[in-house]
């Protein structure tokens, strides 16, 4: 698999053998200098095929580590319920892990009318 464009230091885009554009998660993937040929493929912990642009920008935007608590949240809701998820659940429970984390850090004072 050839990484063509790093995302930030564990999130890369690559080319697979049939030139299909894809996104890899994994430990340090971002570290060596674009394009290399990634050849350990156990260092690939994801990936992801067609992603639309607004998720490209939730990879630059959110930790990678929001990423796999996602993900693990996802595996774990996969063996519960006996129905396929949708794979882009994963960006969209990032999106809101991380809104969730912002709004606790930086605006916990701010009163909620809906909740008041």
């Amino acid at each position: 698999m050839l990484v063509v464009k790093k995302i930030n230091n564990n999130v890369v885009v690559c080319l697979d053998r049939n030139g299909a554009q894809l996104v890899a998660f994994g430990k340090g993937l971002g570290f060596p200098k674009v394009p290399y040929e990634l050849t350990d493929m156990n260092k690939v912990s994801m990936t992801f095929y067609k992603l639309n642009y607004q998720y490209y920008q939730l990879l630059k935007e959110i930790p990678t580590e929001i990423f796999d608590v996602s993900a693990a949240i996802t595996d774990k809701a996969q063996k519960l319920i006996l129905r396929n998820l949708n794979p882009n659940m994963i960006f969209s429970l990032a999106d809101h892990i991380n809104f969730a984390i912002t709004r606790l850090t930086k605006y916990q004072g701010m009163a909620l009318p809906f909740f008041i």
